[in-house]
């Protein structure tokens, strides 16, 4: 059971980590540094659907 919950919480909270980066400070960040977490974020949550 704690090796699901494992499972479940990592691409969660690599996807969060990804997007606030990107919420929080938007207007401080590069165009392109931006462009590179929104794709962190949406792969993490790719790859957990997927598996």
């Amino acid at each position: 059971m704690n090796v699901t919950i494992i499972g479940i919480l990592l691409p969660l909270l690599g996807t969060v980590l990804g997007a606030s980066f990107v919420f929080f400070m938007k207007k401080n960040m590069p165009d392109r540094l931006q462009k590179t977490l929104l794709g962190f974020a949406s792969g993490v949550m790719i790859a957990a659907s997927v598996w």
